[in-house]
């Protein structure tokens, strides 16, 4: 699966496709593309939330799900929590498993993510 490099407008293809898809899905903020409404990030609303285990664990939650939907060249195998601290800053690595030929095998999504207090749900759209 081929695309095109979103800063050079250059051919992008293979594992450096994959990271800019997945840069795409975790800082686009769910209804910000007009066209595809159900396409984003609703864990974005997140931010500013204090680093709690529990705010933690849902970030994780929803980032896993958001990869599940949109993104079936890559699986997430583990999250590392690198470094949390009252500042807000927080350092994460995600470990995962390349796919090349997983788009091959896969439906459009038709779900929206959405975090209703601690609560992380699939809900079909329209």
């Amino acid at each position: 699966m081929s695309g095109i490099d979103a800063a050079s407008g250059a051919v992008l293809d293979g594992f450096p496709h994959v990271e800019q898809s997945l840069e795409k899905i975790f800082t686009t903020f769910q209804g910000e593309r007009v066209m595809r409404e159900w396409f984003g990030n609703p864990g974005l609303r997140l931010l500013g939330e204090n680093a709690t285990a529990r705010t933690v664990l849902v970030w994780f939650n929803v980032l896993w799900m958001l990869v599940e939907l949109f993104e079936p060249r890559f699986k997430i195998v583990q999250f590392v929590v690198n470094d949390v601290n009252r500042l807000g800053y927080g350092d994460f690595t995600i470990n995962g498993k390349h796919l090349p030929y997983g788009h091959l095998n896969w439906q459009q999504a038709a779900f929206f993510v959405s975090i209703d207090g601690s609560a992380v749900t699939l809900k079909p759209s329209i």
